[in-house]
C-alpha cells in the first residue's frame, strides 16, 4: 500500500514538473520495485525509464534497470520474448558504452545472454564482471556462475 501511494505522488509530481528528470528516475524506480512483486507495473516501468532517458541518455543505472525491466518482460512474454531479449541486451551495451567499467550492465548482461542459450556470450560477461571487482558481490556471483558453467563442460 505504501509503495502504490508513493507510486501516486510521483506520478503526479511527474505530471506537475514533466522535466523533473529526478522526479522521473525515483518513479521509474519504484515502478521498477512494484515489478518485482507484480510484473503488471514492469511496462509503467519501461516508459518511465524511456522518459528519464530522454533527459539523461547516459545513466548506466538506469539503462541497466531498463535492460532489466525488458527482461523480465519478456521471460513472461513468450511470444515477443525475443524482441524483449534483445532490448535488454541493448539497454545494457548502452550502459557499458557509457560506462565500460559499470559491473552491474557486464553481470545483467551475462544473466540475459544466458537465458538466451548464448553461453559463450554470457560467459564474457561474467568474465569481465569478474575483472571489474572480484570481491564485490555481484563479481563473486559472476565467478560462481562461471565455475558452475566450467564444471558443466
Amino acid at each position: 500500500q505504501d509503495v502504490l501511494s508513493a507510486i501516486q505522488r510521483l506520478e503526479q509530481t511527474v505530471k506537475e514538473n514533466p522535466n523533473d528528470a529526478g522526479s522521473k528516475l525515483l518513479l521509474a524506480n519504484a515502478l521498477h520495485d512494484a515489478g518485482t512483486h507484480d510484473a503488471a507495473y514492469l511496462p509503467r516501468a519501461i516508459e518511465a525509464y524511456r522518459s528519464f532517458l530522454k533527459a539523461k541518455p547516459n545513466d548506466p543505472n538506469a539503462r541497466v534497470d531498463l535492460g532489466i525491466c525488458y527482461f523480465e518482460v519478456g521471460k513472461l512474454d513468450s511470444t515477443r520474448a525475443g524482441e524483449f531479449f534483445a532490448n535488454a541486451v541493448k539497454e545494457m551495451e548502452a550502459a557499458l558504452k557509457s560506462d565500460p567499467k559499470h559491473q552491474p550492465g557486464a553481470f545483467n548482461l551475462g544473466i540475459v545472454q544466458l537465458y538466451s542459450g548464448n553461453f559463450q556470450e554470457s560467459n564474457k560477461w561474467f568474465k569481465k564482471a569478474v575483472d571489474l571487482n572480484p570481491e564485490s558481490d555481484l563479481g563473486k556471483r559472476a565467478k560462481t556462475i562461471l565455475d558452475q558453467h566450467s564444471q558443466q563442460m
